[in-house]
């Protein structure tokens, strides 16, 4: 028997968020600038070359069936022109994560850089409209593992099937 939860969407706020990341956001004083502009460093890890990317997340239905953690680089994904879109997240651990610890948020204008170890889904859900653009960091050894030689055991992600643990875990929001 396939037991369903279903995630209410939360507004993205740094304190609610604060257990998965950090908003990509110019919050708090500024670190450095001049008399035109104003900087907010913010922290970014990765053990191998950056990669920068621009993922195009498809309109689907509003179901979580994988979630993953990334051991060796946190992640930062900012929305560029589009609609509102839903991320899900866990907190970072050792342990893998239940379903009832999964969180949404909604993902508008504001991005999110997430902890090293941060489990989060696979993919956003556009809340309308064909599909959600977004400006990704991450690092090319992760990328590539993922992508380039996905046959290979996995050293730097762990991926969670909910789907292969009789769970059907939904994001509360309709299209």
């Amino acid at each position: 028997m396939t037991s369903t939860i279903e995630l209410p969407v939360a507004a993205l706020e740094a304190e609610a968020f604060a257990p998965y990341g950090r908003l990509l956001a110019p919050e708090g004083p500024r670190d450095a600038g001049r008399d035109g502009y104003d900087i907010w460093i913010k922290p970014f890890q990765a053990e191998s070359k950056a990669r920068l990317q621009i993922v195009r997340y498809h309109a689907r239905p509003f179901v979580v069936t994988t979630i993953e953690r990334h051991l060796h680089v946190s992640e930062a994904r900012m929305p560029l022109a589009g609609p509102p879109a839903i991320i899900v997240v866990a907190p970072p651990g050792e342990d893998a994560p239940g379903p009832e610890s999964l969180r949404a948020f909604r993902i508008d204008g504001t991005g999110v850089i997430l902890h090293r170890g941060t489990w989060h889904a696979i993919d956003a859900y556009p809340e309308c409209g064909p599909h959600a653009d977004f400006l990704f960091l991450s690092e090319e050894a992760t990328v590539n593992e993922l992508f380039v030689t996905p046959d290979k055991r996995p050293k730097r992600t762990e991926v969670i099937d909910f789907s292969r643990r009789a769970v059907h875990v939904s994001i509360g929001v309709s299209r």
